[in-house]
């Protein structure tokens, strides 16, 4: 029975998916997973939710026992899923396990991380200047809209619910909240605390990330205004306190909370957590799915990987039917300042939110401010200092160390709090999270931190921070946030869906941790489009489906241009564009699919992408010509519609440089804005002329052939991906002459995509085999010994995301002899180009594995052998031999090798826990 299955049980035909047993760090910026070691998901045979499935719950337990498998049962499933959470102390016993007459299949348990909410700026952008730009406000206004009726499920951190603006109760008469529960309790963590203590009470007064969230979506007071502040509200608590450990909550509480959510009959759920593997058959992204398919609309964050470019989008905003949300930057913001007063003048400043949400930068009363150098004369505070600067605030520039380490210098010489003012422009993020840390310390802007040293030539300077606020324009409003994650998916899924105001926003936040701020993140945009979605519910009395409540969202989306070029924005990063509920709520008609994915196209041939198959291409009527069949439907019940069709390109991405070297900032084109280019680099796209003009009757539909012809006039070997907008202008006959465009973006990759290559080239330094901890290549036919201080680990780089991954150690004839621990892996992401992240190994300890399961494990012998690593290319079968790319290492010796003594095969794998297997 293969362990390798991947598939949460939800969705019987959703793919498998493998990962080995040992622990590993799977880490991203916007929501890390990782494996944890010895917990295993167990799934039965029948379907959730019958009377088989509860007997085979008794029969597992009954046939473990007979076995001799000593287990811990973290959760039972019977609702979403059929099966059971465990941890197996003895690893070795999960073949045991495997082979019961109960067990279908069995997998390793993931944890994850929510997504990272970004204090940029406590420049605090009041929530009601993005609803007079996506709608919200005429909704409110003019229709009455506020979500009543409609429950709307946040799965996060808890929330305070006793904030004001968030109605100041708990399930009681009259209050919003009304479901709800906590799964961990404040002390869980899934690594260090790792057993929850749940209770009823979900309320979050130690973290804030749910609270900030909830009051997007349903906030009702003077200060906060959320998109739908009727809705009733269920609060399901999946993640501890922070400072606990790793602040990871395991798959297990989240699917226990999802299965809450199904059962309370949320309308809408919102997920602003991920990470994972960054591919639509992820665990979470396929129970995601299996809610969608029950009639719950879910609505998830893209990610904050936008840095790390293409392909970061994470689960389990990928699962199909799934709304993932992108994020743009607010128009209006009103400030927290820092009021500063010097001998020559006076100026206040806007600051970022604390490095830390524990420690407030307030100061009611002028503190004195300094800008020492530490004692190897540097003004960026890396180094202890020697002068004394008790109760003051240092001004530390940016740079060369770390905030925690700026923030324990300053705290080791006295001072009260640190404003670091940015080495660029604009405010950022920082993070001084640490237990040695009891200070604030906040990010001033270059201009702002030069203003005050100037200041400082003229003699004292002073400081006052307090609740006061100073409102200016934001120059970026309305444009993507730079941290929101680009599509697509590994399988050329267009991602993400559609975008929302994510960037700098001000919302409800614990209490007792000073009750509002500003956070920048896709976490902040998710919840906006969920209170969109309560709004169109209450419109139509839930009479709407699930798939037209996405299509409304979607295609009434605006599409925005591309600040750096003629063309608009890439669908692969903006989605279908920003989302505006007034346009959604007013359409009268919607177009089916909401996105192309065209997958790819060769234009050397007469062949393009098949839209219905992944590895397949099928014969298009002209080189780089793929058609696509879209159903327009009139639901107007009186009027006649008339329609034609606008293309607008938009442009082109490429994680590839002119020289063909990876870059982590995608290459576009058209190249730079006013930049004349041949219309043949740019795709173009026209419905038939046989099929016009289109007119179709009230209340019907029509089928439309579009004909969309890829950019040939660039080069297939830059590997771009190609995209663009068809904008249906929409009329209807009735007096008025109403009218209405509708937008459904496209994208498909130039040239095959089935034949890239996974793997870094050689000239990138990657792959290559070392001594563990040794970055020094072994040179050929090289001898080693293997000991328990004595590894040899191959180091590996994706710059593609990979269904297959197999690390083996084969001898001089290529014959394969078995997997290196982590060798077997599925549903990989690609490295990223930062330090943290950007290789993944694999080390030869002595134990090799005959199965991908990683269970049947026999010893290394002295030898000549070679590593070999398979990374499957693009949609091919894994089944198939020519579809990996292949590398072998240099040839090596190993002369001898040294197990410890009776050390089982799971012993000798922890001993290699500092392996990294990088999976965003």
């Amino acid at each position: 029975m293969a362990y390798t299955a991947f598939l949460v049980g939800i969705l019987a035909s959703a793919l498998a998916s493998a990962l080995p047993f040992q622990s590993s760090t799977l880490q991203n910026d916007m929501g890390t997973a990782e494996i944890l070691p010895g917990s295993y998901f167990i799934e039965f045979h029948s379907d959730p939710a019958t009377r088989a499935g509860e007997r085979e719950h008794a029969e597992f337990v009954q046939q473990a026992r007979a076995a001799g498998v000593g287990m811990y049962t973290r959760n039972t499933f019977n609702r979403l899923f059929n099966g059971v959470a465990i941890d197996l102390p003895n690893t070795r016993h999960l073949e045991r396990l495997a082979g019961l007459p109960a067990v279908k299949r069995t997998w390793p348990m993931q944890m994850r991380t929510r997504s990272v909410a970004i204090p940029s700026s406590n420049v605090s952008p009041n929530l009601m200047f993005a609803h007079q730009h996506t709608g919200v406000e005429r909704a409110h206004a003019e229709l009455g809209l506020d979500g009543s009726g409609i429950k709307v499920g946040v799965i996060d951190t808890g929330v305070d619910y006793m904030h004001p603006d968030l109605g100041g109760c708990w399930k009681t008469p009259g209050c919003p909240f009304q479901y709800g529960s906590d799964f961990v309790g404040n002390g869980y963590d899934s690594v260090a605390t790792p057993h929850p203590e749940p209770g009823p009470d979900p309320r979050d007064t130690c973290d804030g990330h749910g609270t900030h969230v909830t009051g997007i979506i349903a906030a009702k007071g003077l200060k906060v205004r959320g998109v739908a502040p009727g809705v009733t509200l269920g609060a399901y608590r999946i993640f501890g306190c922070p400072g606990n450990g790793t602040g990871q909550a395991a798959d297990d509480v989240i699917l226990k909370a999802l299965e809450a959510a199904h059962a309370d009959r949320m309308d809408v759920i919102n997920m602003s957590f991920g990470g994972g593997s960054g591919w639509s058959e992820d665990p979470l992204s396929v129970a995601a799915e299996r809610l969608v398919r029950d009639g719950i609309v879910m609505v998830a964050s893209t990610g904050n990987d936008g840095a790390n470019g293409l392909y970061s989008s994470g689960s389990p905003g990928l699962g199909v039917g799934v709304i993932n949300v992108a994020s743009f930057e607010n128009w209006k913001i009103t400030s927290l300042s820092i009021d500063i007063v010097g001998s020559h003048r006076n100026i206040s400043i806007v600051h970022s939110s604390p490095g830390n949400s524990k420690f407030r930068f307030i100061f009611e009363t002028p503190a004195e401010v300094v800008a020492p150098t530490d004692s190897t004369g540097s003004i960026e505070g890396c180094a202890p200092y020697d002068t004394d600067h008790t109760g003051q605030i240092l001004l530390i520039k940016r740079g060369n160390c770390t905030f925690v380490d700026k923030a324990e210098r300053a705290q080791e010489a006295g001072a009260i709090g640190v404003m670091v003012y940015n080495n660029e422009p604009d405010l950022m993020s920082p993070t001084s999270v640490s237990p040695n840390v009891t200070i604030s310390l906040v990010v001033i802007k270059a201009d702002d931190g030069q203003a005050i040293l100037s200041e400082l030539n003229y003699g004292k300077v002073t400081a006052s921070a307090t609740n006061h606020t100073m409102s200016v324009d934001n120059p970026a409003g309305g444009q993507i946030s730079q941290f929101s994650s680009w599509g697509p998916d590994p399988e050329l899924r267009l991602s993400p869906a559609v975008g929302a105001p994510g960037g700098n926003i001000f919302s409800t936040f614990p209490l007792a941790l000073g009750s509002y701020t500003s956070l920048s993140g896709t976490s902040m945009a998710s919840p906006y489009v969920t209170g969109m979605v309560a709004l169109i519910l209450q419109a139509r009395s839930k009479n709407i489906s699930v798939e037209e409540v996405r299509q409304l969202i979607l295609e009434n989306a605006h599409p925005i241009p591309d600040r750096n070029n003629t063309e608009l924005l890439s669908p692969l990063r903006q989605g279908s564009g920003l989302a505006n509920i007034w346009d959604s709520l007013a359409s009268q008609a919607t177009v089916e699919p909401s996105q192309l994915s065209l997958n790819y196209t060769v234009i050397s041939g007469t062949t393009s992408g098949s839209s219905s198959t992944k590895n397949k291409r099928s014969v298009a009527e002209a080189p780089g010509v793929s058609v696509r069949t879209l159903m327009l439907y009139n639901r107007s019940p009186s009027n006649f519609l008339t329609c034609t069709m606008t293309h607008l390109p938009a442009s082109s991405v490429s994680s590839y440089a002119a020289n063909g070297s990876f870059t982590a900032v995608p290459r576009l084109w058209p190249e730079s804005a006013g930049a004349k280019v041949a219309s043949d680099t740019l795709p173009s796209a026209f419905i038939q002329s046989h099929e016009l003009p289109i007119r179709i009757a009230p209340g019907m539909k029509q089928k439309v052939s579009v004909r969309i012809t890829a950019p040939v006039g660039l080069s297939a070997n830059d590997r771009w991906l190609y995209s663009g907008y068809l904008r249906f202008n929409m009329l209807w006959d009735d007096q008025v002459g109403t009218a209405q465009s509708l937008h459904v973006p496209y994208m498909g990759f130039l040239g095959d995509y089935t034949q890239l290559d996974v793997l870094s080239p050689p000239d990138e330094g990657f792959p290559f085999i070392s001594m563990k901890g040794s970055a020094e290549a072994l040179t050929p036919d090289s001898h080693v010994t293997i000991d328990s201080s004595h590894r040899v680990s191959a180091h590996y780089r994706l710059e593609h995301p990979t269904r297959v991954l197999k690390v083996q150690l084969v001898d001089d004839a290529n014959a394969t002899l078995g997997f290196l621990p982590y060798g077997f892996l599925e549903y990989m992401g690609r490295n990223y180009q930062s330090t943290r992240g950007r290789f993944s190994n694999s080390t030869l300890n002595g134990t090799l594995y005959a199965d991908p399961d990683l269970t049947q494990s026999h010893d290394v012998k002295p030898g000549a052998y070679r590593i070999r690593i398979d990374a499957l290319r693009p949609l091919r079968n894994p089944s198939d031999p020519e579809g990996y790319q292949i590398w072998h290492s240099s040839r090596f010796i190993i002369d001898s090798v040294s197990l410890a003594k009776n050390a089982s095969a799971s012993t000798q794998d922890d001993e290699d826990n500092s392996d990294e297997v990088f999976r965003p």
